[in-house]
């Protein structure tokens, strides 16, 4: 205690000694009689010198606030400042030059700091006076959490007037998207609202933007839409709804704000769905012939699509339209429905012949044998043929009933090996009897042979 209380009145000396010689040399009059300006500056400077000196020794002698009072009541800022620094002080520091506007000496103190939290104390007040030189010395700090800035980028932007190209929340906004690959959805939402809000209406940068986001954006679609639709960013609008598979509205928002061409870029996107695609030419074709001056030209648009037809577009004429207009079209039409109902005939031929060798092969099964050998065996287990119940094909393979049962278990699915074995069962016991044996033997015969 008693170390304190001296070295804060050492303190209380150097100042009142400081402020004499300063006294002195502002009045132009000799301290002692003896001493002329020249002597009183040396005598200053070597006062300085050593207080400078007793505060780097003895620092830990010193009450912060004790110090700061006393030097504060003789309005001593240089030397406040020094021990501030002295005593690694530096939030101090930024509150005094920032108190004062002094917005340059504030930065000068940040750019050496490495405490993210002093960063994010003082961003919003720099970022509203020093932008782009607070923006460097962001950049330069591998150790900050960008999410944290956003407050300060928001106030920035919201009072910002300039183009966008020098909008310096942009600029952090991009180096921390392209330059440090930040998946934070915050941040990208950020960069969004700051494009989508700005008072041009130039959308080239939200657009490269957003194209360069991909199939899977960072940033919230739902969210992008909402705000590109409030501030009627109607191209950005059409590329969200495209991005996120609404077609259909994409094209309806960029027809209602005349972007025809714009529609039928949309218009061939679904090419895995032709009748969504024919729907969304219908919907620009609606349009074309709308605005088009004359029916030529609309018709020569429109024969982009591979899906429209003259039948498809009539509707959409004006009722006082001459046939003329689009005779050629109607002629290519009907050359077109002569090929398809000539080709039709030929397959309706073709299968009117397929179906009569159907039938004659039908007929002929009932006239077909095959002659078996008194000698020839089972494929299957190779006992003579004639021993018992057999079936022969008419590749000439021939195999006892049962044995072909067998084969036909092993390779059958199971629904139908289980059905094969329930029949063989009921047989064999004596499960069934008369015509409800018979049809039961020949759904077994059958079973057998076909999966055969």
């Amino acid at each position: 205690m008693q170390r304190v209380m001296i070295a804060s009145w050492l303190v209380e000396v150097f100042m009142a000694k400081l402020n004499a010689l300063d006294d002195t040399l502002v009045t132009r009059a000799e301290l002692s009689g003896s001493l002329d300006p020249a002597q009183t500056r040396e005598q200053l400077d070597a006062v300085r010198a050593e207080y400078q000196s007793f505060v780097a020794r003895y620092k830990s002698d010193l009450d912060r606030k004790t110090v700061y009072d006393v030097i504060s009541s003789h309005g001593r800022e240089g030397e406040l400042l020094f021990f501030a620094n002295a005593v690694n002080d530096y939030d101090y520091v930024l509150s005094y030059w920032v108190q004062r506007e002094r917005w340059s000496e504030a930065l000068q103190v940040l750019k050496r700091q490495t405490d993210p939290d002093v960063f994010y104390r003082y961003s919003s007040v720099l970022m509203t006076h020093a932008a782009t030189e607070l923006v460097e010395v962001w950049m330069r700090q591998a150790n900050l959490q960008p999410r944290r800035l956003i407050p300060a980028l928001l106030d920035y932007d919201r009072n910002y007037e300039g183009p966008l190209a020098q909008n310096q929340a942009v600029r952090y906004l991009q180096y921390v998207v392209n330059q440090l690959g930040s998946t934070d959805a915050a941040i990208h939402n950020t960069l969004v609202s700051m494009y989508a809000s700005h008072p041009s209406r130039d959308e080239s940068a939200l657009l490269g933007y957003l194209e360069s986001q991909g199939d899977e954006p960072r940033f919230d679609p739902d969210f992008a839409l909402r705000l590109c639709i409030q501030h009627r960013r109607v191209l950005s609008c059409v590329h969200i709804y495209t991005s996120m598979g609404q077609y259909v509205q994409a094209v309806d928002l960029a027809l209602s704000h005349d972007q025809v061409e714009l529609a039928s870029v949309v218009a061939d996107r679904p090419l895995t769905n032709p009748a969504l695609r024919k729907r969304l030419w219908l919907a620009v074709a609606r349009k074309v012939i709308a605005q088009s001056d004359g029916i030529r030209a609309a018709i020569d648009f429109l024969r982009r699509c591979d899906l429209l037809k003259i039948e498809d577009l009539i509707p959409f004429f004006p009722d006082f339209v001459v046939i003329d207009d689009f005779k050629e079209e109607i002629c290519a039409a009907l050359e077109d429905y002569s090929r398809s109902i000539d080709r039709l005939k030929r397959e309706m031929d073709e299968s009117t012949q397929t179906a009569a060798h159907i039938g004659a092969d039908i007929a002929a099964l009932d006239r077909r044998y095959a002659i078996v050998e008194p000698g020839e065996k089972c494929y299957a287990c190779g006992l003579p043929l004639l021993s018992r119940q057999f079936f022969v094909f008419p590749c000439q393979h021939a195999f006892h009933s049962d044995c072909l049962a067998k084969k036909v278990l092993e390779l059958a699915g199971a629904s139908k090996s289980r059905r094969i074995r329930e029949c063989q069962v009921q047989i064999s016991k004596g499960l069934v009897g008369g015509a409800k044996r018979d049809a039961m033997i020949a759904e077994l015969d059958s079973l057998i042979a076909s999966a055969w």
